[in-house]
């Protein structure tokens, strides 16, 4: 999955605002009751349908264990050494095939197609990021925010209703159905579920779940003055002051305009430093991360609960880094469970838990702020509270549908694949030895999960382990735009109409801001593509509509088997998205989605829409392998304890299998199907 530096705006009022007026809070109390005076009768409906349901259903209870990103090739490799006994066990029980993915082959997407059972243009979702038609910059493509509308009795007016996050995800999911007739979900963590949905059941969300600041998650390093070089990318670096004393004092931003004092006690030859945030104070030593800390954010009425952990970088000259201030569970600031209160009893039952949608910090380590045994050791923290309620759901549900998403094998094949391949460039200067057991470790763990899992599994249960899309390496990086700038489609502010165009800095990245729309005919941001400036669409559109079908031709034609000067192609394939997707939403995908050859991927500059000077240079950061290629490089897996049919199953047939296994009756507006022999 990749991580985003865009954010997903939250302003006064998504959550963190207090008080409001008390006719609202009387109108509250009154829907309660009249949902309690119901309850009854929605229950005895409830009930009714699920006898019918339970009656032609084919097993007590369906278990989906995800595993984002887990790959087939490895998995294979691994199994054939012996080092995952569960799964190979699994597969001659029942079935292991390798599970189509979608079109781009982007988690959101994925796991949007997962969750509905229809393609991208079914449910909407194409990239992490869209653009915004009116300015032509990118924008979360998963959420938005709604502005609260006027509460109006008549003619008298009684305030606003707050803002709110609205989930742009259309077509309903599959644990929605079946609430419909009385079967219970449990959805733990799977991939945009923010905000959670009301159906029969618990979910507990996951991306594009934002931190306490509003952003996809923005870490923080405070630093001595001495140290400070500059900004980061996905993280906010912050100076240190040294009081008369010799502590190291600062600030640490949380909720919109909201900020808690930091003292630091420093003993640095002891390597030992007593931090104080908020209330909490902790020391802490060498490579050490402090607990989560809950840190309570307060400005005049508004308070907004965090949490965070801590782990010193340097001693000399020193150095803090602060986690994104997650959204804390046990207060929750805006709803991030469904019902709210399952968040707040999970944290109670066992503890603090990270809740931030992208919650390992990919950026912290890409920018070098952590090292990778830091980044290995939250990972596995975070996996093990995942664990945790995971088989809280296992213990106490007995039938139904419970369906928990693991990533640690999404962000450490992301971070550590590189090791594998010795001469990567993310690896020059690097111990290539020290780390090179990270992935054969990963999935041994996998599959140490599936076999307590497979323990878990009673008479009558069902038990799909899968994942979203597999794994290859990111080599090379191609920004679109540099290229769409060389060959006439896309002109910066300045550029001359005729003649060698002024070059751009090795490193220079110049944002859409300064595109000059009037003479730019295409333009690409995200990951899966890019976009014509078509008039009567774009703001700022120059293409006459009867000439885009041409253009389009010409750009796919040109760029098929673009040649890297360092050799080889790196694109596939393209695919016109009005060709590719059968839904009604398909109209707001990039007009072309790219298929790149394993190796390549998407700039990180052009992923928000900015221009360089190169087409291609190396990708040497340490999130160094990918999935955001051509979608049949990529595949994802299925195993079974049951046999399911292996005629080129993909994602969209996942949800009207579990709908079939729990007796329910697949919609006919779904594009996948029962994967069951003999349905």
């Amino acid at each position: 999955m990749a991580v985003m530096p865009a954010y997903a705006y939250i302003g006064p009022g998504a959550g963190f605002a207090l008080g409001g007026s008390l006719l609202f809070a009387l109108a509250g109390i009154l829907t309660a009751l009249v949902g309690v005076i119901t309850w009854p009768f929605r229950l005895a409906i409830r009930l009714i349908r699920h006898r019918k349901v339970r009656a032609r259903a084919k097993c007590r209870r369906v278990v989906v264990l995800g595993l984002d990103g887990l790959d087939p090739e490895l998995t294979r490799e691994f199994m054939a050494a012996g080092d995952m006994p569960h799964m190979q066990a699994l597969q001659q029980e029942g079935c292991f095939h390798d599970l189509g993915t979608t079109l781009p082959a982007v988690s959101p997407v994925a796991w949007s197609t997962f969750a509905t059972g229809v393609d991208p243009g079914g449910h909407g979702i194409f990239d992490f990021l869209r653009r915004d038609v009116r300015t032509h910059l990118p924008e979360m493509s998963s959420t938005r925010m709604v502005p609260g509308r006027e509460r109006r009795f008549g003619p008298l007016k009684f305030g606003r209703r707050p803002d709110h996050m609205q989930l742009r995800r259309h077509s309903r999911s599959f644990w929605s159905i079946l609430g419909d007739h009385g079967v219970e979900s449990s959805i733990i963590r799977v991939p945009l579920t923010f905000p959670p949905e009301k159906f029969h059941g618990r979910l507990l969300a996951a991306m594009c779940l934002p931190d306490l600041r509003g952003t996809q998650g923005t870490f923080t390093h405070f630093t001595e003055p001495s140290d400070s070089t500059g900004g980061l990318t996905g993280g906010d670096r912050r100076t240190l002051q040294r009081d008369p004393a010799g502590v190291w004092t600062g600030s640490l931003p949380g909720a919109e305009g909201m900020e808690l004092p930091v003292r630091c006690d420093v003993d640095t030859e002891a390597k030992q430093a007593r931090i104080t945030i908020g209330r909490e104070t902790v020391t802490l030593g060498d490579r050490e991360y402090s607990p989560w800390l809950r840190l309570p954010f307060q400005k005049g009425r508004a308070k907004a609960w965090g949490i965070a952990r801590l782990r010193v970088t340097g001693w000399a000259p020193f150095g803090l880094y602060v986690t994104p201030v997650n959204i804390d569970p046990q207060s929750p600031a805006m709803p991030i469970s469904q019902p709210p209160h399952y968040a707040m009893m999970l944290a109670r039952l066992n503890g603090p838990f990270a809740t931030l949608g992208l919650a390992e910090d990919t950026w912290a380590l890409n920018e070098r702020v952590i090292d990778e045994d830091a980044f290995l050791e939250q990972v596995w923290d975070i996996h093990d509270e995942r664990e945790q309620q995971f088989f809280h759901a296992l213990d106490r549900q007995g039938e139904g549908v419970i369906a928990c998403v693991f990533d640690a094998t999404d962000r450490l094949q992301h971070t550590f694949l590189r090791f594998r391949e010795k001469d990567h460039p993310a690896n020059r200067g690097a111990d290539v030895q020290r780390h090179e057991h990270v992935i054969r470790d990963l999935y041994r763990r996998a599959d140490q999960l599936v076999g307590r899992t497979r323990g878990e599994m009673g008479k009558g249960d069902v038990l799909l382990v899968m994942s979203d899309h597999g794994f290859k390496p990111f080599r090379r990086a191609v920004n679109l735009n540099a290229w769409f700038r060389e060959h006439g489609y896309l002109y910066l502010e300045g550029d001359p109409a005729e003649g060698p165009l002024p070059s751009l800095g090795e490193g220079e990245a110049v944002p859409p801001g300064r595109i000059d729309w009037s003479r730019t005919r295409a333009y690409a941001n995200g990951l899966a593509g890019f976009y014509l400036n078509l008039r009567e669409r774009e703001h700022f559109g120059i293409v006459a509509p009867a000439d885009g079908a041409a253009l389009r031709t010409e750009l796919i034609d040109r760029l098929r088997g673009l040649q890297d000067p360092a050799g080889g192609e790196s694109i596939k394939e393209l695919w016109a998205s009005a060709d590719a997707y059968r839904g009604p939403y398909r109209d707001e995908a990039p007009d072309v989605i790219v298929g790149y050859n394993p190796g390549w991927r998407a700039d990180w500059d052009m992923a928000t829409g900015q221009v360089t000077g190169q087409v291609f240079r190396d990708n040497d950061k340490p999130w160094s392998a990918d999935h955001c290629m051509d979608p049949r490089q990529v595949p994802g897996i299925l195993l079974s304890n049951q046999a399911l049919s292996g005629d080129s199953p993909w994602l969209a047939d996942l949800a009207p299998t579990i709908l079939d296994l729990c007796g329910v009756p697949v919609p006919g507006h779904m594009h996948g199907r029962s994967l069951l022999n003999g349905s």
